[in-house]
């Protein structure tokens, strides 16, 4: 007998705090879990413009995996707006079945729809890179701090947005503007 699970993808809710809390502790070690944790508690609760977008995937009304998407704030006129894509979290039974790649094609076309120019994530750039995620692309934004593995700092336009000529330094939301982050 064939068994078909149906995975949702949805904008995440007050209530889905506990059940994200619960699968960010299981899909990291307990070094990381506490950081990235206490980072998805700030960002929770930000109140920014434009807002913050965070996504979670269910299955049977469980929470599954969760990825957040946060504004930033480029110094200059050049008119493109973005986003940085952290922290994206699954829980370990259902990693490697294409969780995280969902959220991550959601919250890509969830920014497209609403017009933004650039995405950007600090991660392994094999991994984002099947997305269209690109090292020449991270490297013209410069993050607010010093990068521990500038290989992971990786971006992609979206909306057809031009790249800028010349580097453009940006800011983050309070919860991403922790050096220790970076």
């Amino acid at each position: 007998m064939l068994c078909l699970v149906i995975m949702l993808i949805r904008l995440a809710q007050e209530t889905d705090w506990n059940p994200i809390q619960k699968v960010i502790e299981t899909a990291f070690s307990d070094e990381e879990n506490k950081v990235i944790g206490n980072f998805a508690a700030e960002l929770s609760r930000e109140t920014s413009s434009p807002l913050i977008k965070s996504l979670v995937a269910e299955v049977d009304n469980q929470v599954i995996g969760y990825v957040s998407y946060s504004p930033i704030f480029l110094d200059s006129d050049s008119g493109i707006s973005g986003y940085i894509l952290a922290p994206l979290a699954v829980s370990p039974e259902h990693q490697k079945r294409g969780v995280g790649s969902k959220l991550i094609k959601s919250g890509i076309d969830l920014l497209a729809n609403d017009c933004v120019g650039v995405l950007l994530v600090y991660g392994d750039p094999d991994y984002y890179g099947r997305f269209g995620f690109t090292q020449e692309i991270g490297c013209s934004f410069v993050p607010p701090y010093p990068l521990e593995y500038p290989f992971g700092w990786t971006g992609m336009m979206l909306n057809e947005t031009a790249v800028p000529d010349t580097p453009v330094k940006f800011e983050c939301v309070s919860p991403l503007s922790k050096p220790e982050l970076w």
